[in-house]
């Protein structure tokens, strides 16, 4: 009897999850969903991606990927082992692009900020196979540029330390301790279901979901430092405490240059250094003053080139403007791609503003009428005498 009311039980649960399942195979079939066909679609190999790398001029390749001829097959060559792909026949069904058009299609997605459909239409392939060979290539550029020696993420050893102080030096002769300039850059991230995270994601100032990173340029235009990935509602300061440490160990004498959102008292007095509020100009002690606020000057001068830096990152790598991944992981490959390839573009191509002000070659031009942009910012000789302090 029992056994016979456990089998008429088991029945019921059976014939409901059925019908669950027909309801929701119905609701499918009547909503309206729209996709991208393959019918809609040129083929690879009739694309527009092929037209502009077979057949396309320097000029235009340039303006589209980021790179040049030559930096692209360096590129590919580094990226891809090209003979043994030749060598090497896959089985089932062939790759719908060849390996220059996954490195074309990883560039175009950074360097914009397209969807995946239109990506799609340039690249004459799916939606699906789209998504597929955008995240191997973040893995795949990721894992081999962090090991690339013109690439690579590294905190500059002593020799190339007093390098980059005679640079900045020769730029700015008032100082000669100063190796780089660091700032920090929120990018927005979308949202996510997990709380906590979500919570610490998000920034009051902006209003928005986002994260914080903090990134330090060398005199050479490449970044030497990155703090990247951090929750959105930890300010510079707050971030700097979590790798100050680390730095600290590897700069000895040596000094960056930050903006006043960066701690520079404490352990980091003498590390990092910037300009001056006016409030602390006018307590400044009178013999002090004037050689302390041309000091300020220099640094108020030298911290434009951290902006420089992130108009380079933002400009030639759009993708950071548009919302990143919600996933951690996604989120980090994005970041470190374009930063990567940022030290790979200003090595093998230029275009840096900061590689140009800082190169020997810039001073023929500093006599120009109006190319300092920021004097208005400097503090004049005697702008703060005694008299406005006693007042």
């Amino acid at each position: 009897m029992l056994l016979a009311l456990f089998i008429e039980e088991d029945r019921r649960r059976l014939e409901m999850v059925l019908l669950v399942v027909l309801l929701l195979q119905y609701h499918n079939s009547i909503r309206d969903r729209h996709y991208l066909h393959r019918s809609a679609i040129v083929q690879p190999l009739q694309s527009p991606w092929m037209k502009l790398y077979t057949s396309g001029d320097d000029s235009s390749f340039l303006h589209m990927t980021g790179l040049n001829r030559q930096a692209f097959t360096e590129l590919l060559e580094y990226i891809f082992d090209l003979e043994a792909i030749v060598q090497c026949r896959r089985r089932g069904r062939p790759r719908s692009l060849r390996p220059d058009g996954y490195l074309g299609l990883l560039l175009f997605y950074l360097g914009s900020m397209m969807t995946d459909k239109h990506l799609c239409l340039i690249f004459g392939i799916t939606p699906s196979v789209c998504n597929r060979a955008i995240n191997f290539m973040l893995r795949r550029i990721v894992r081999k540029l962090k090991t690339h020696p013109m690439a690579r993420i590294t905190f500059p050893n002593n020799q190339k330390m007093a390098e980059f102080a005679a640079m900045v030096q020769l730029r700015e002769p008032l100082v000669n301790d100063i190796i780089g300039f660091m700032d920090g850059v929120s990018f927005s991230a979308q949202s996510t279901d997990e709380r906590v995270e979500q919570n610490a994601l998000y920034c009051g100032y902006d209003c928005d979901t986002t994260v914080n990173n903090v990134f330090a340029y060398g005199p050479d235009g490449k970044v030497f430092f990155a703090a990247i990935n951090f929750p959105g509602s930890w300010a510079d300061g707050t971030l700097t405490a979590r790798f100050f440490h680390q730095m600290n160990s590897k700069m000895g004498d040596y000094k960056i240059c930050v903006d006043q959102g960066f701690p520079r008292n404490g352990d980091a007095l003498g590390k990092f250094v910037g300009p001056i509020t006016k409030r602390a100009a006018r307590r400044l002690h009178p013999i002090m003053r004037n050689y302390l606020l041309r000091i300020s000057n220099v640094h108020t001068s030298l911290r434009q080139a951290s902006e420089w830096g992130m108009r380079g990152l933002q400009g030639t790598f759009p993708r950071c403007k548009k919302r990143l991944p919600s996933n951690s992981a996604s989120r980090r490959l994005v970041i470190e791609a374009i930063v990567l390839l940022h030290n790979f573009r200003t090595e093998f191509v230029g275009y840096n503003q900061i590689k140009t002000v800082f190169d020997p070659e810039y001073a023929r031009i500093e006599s120009l009428q109006g190319y300092d942009r920021i004097a208005q910012y400097y503090f004049r000789p005697g702008e703060y005498d005694t008299s406005d302090e006693d007042e």
